[in-house]
């Protein structure tokens, strides 16, 4: 599929790739018109209408727009290497998907991680940090898919998320968990 494709139905159908706590559906609003009118409503609802604007993406927004539904997997492979050290102190660490530990046991140079407080699942501070290292790219990403991101998200994470500065972006551990989340789709 090509990216404008890709990127406009990204950008009209949130309901996709909206995280599963912050909206649940009855089934009765499954069929293709429902979605699409639930769609519009949560764009209105949300303030993310308007004009797209046709900015050329990087590198990175391409990435971002071929691995969109995979972003908050990426984003736990980050996460997860970023917090190891907080992670391993009371045995957390233990309590995530293998996955997870095996990408966080690779050697990148030094962790850029940081203190994580207000969460006592293991997962939600892997994902808020994930989260985090993700928004350090947002100079590369569009605004409108920045936007989005956050939608994929459950809403503790994302106020985890808003705890640390912002910082700078780390390409090795990017592209790694790209690359990572390619080979091995998530499977936990």
């Amino acid at each position: 599929m090509a990216h404008a494709e890709c990127l406009q139905r990204i950008l009209a159908q949130p309901l996709s790739y909206l995280h599963p706590q912050r909206l649940s559906l009855p089934a009765q609003f499954d069929g293709a018109e429902a979605r699409r009118l639930l769609d519009r409503m949560l764009l209105e609802g949300l303030d993310l209408q308007g004009s797209w604007p046709s900015t050329p993406l990087s590198a990175v927004g391409h990435l971002w727009i071929d691995h969109w539904r995979a972003l908050p997997y990426i984003a736990r492979l980050m996460g997860t290497y970023r917090v190891l050290p907080d992670l391993a102190q009371g045995a957390a660490l233990l309590r995530l998907p293998l996955s997870l530990r095996r990408f966080a046991g690779y050697r990148l140079g030094t962790r850029r991680g940081a203190s994580i407080e207000g969460s006592s699942d293991p997962l939600e501070q892997v994902e808020a940090a994930g989260l985090n290292a993700l928004w350090s790219w947002r100079e590369q990403v569009p605004p409108m898919l920045l936007e989005r991101l956050i939608l994929q998200f459950s809403e503790p994470v994302v106020s985890l998320s808003r705890q640390w500065p912002i910082t700078e972006p780390d390409p090795a551990l990017f592209f790694l968990a790209v690359q990572h989340a390619r080979r091995y789709p998530n499977p936990d």
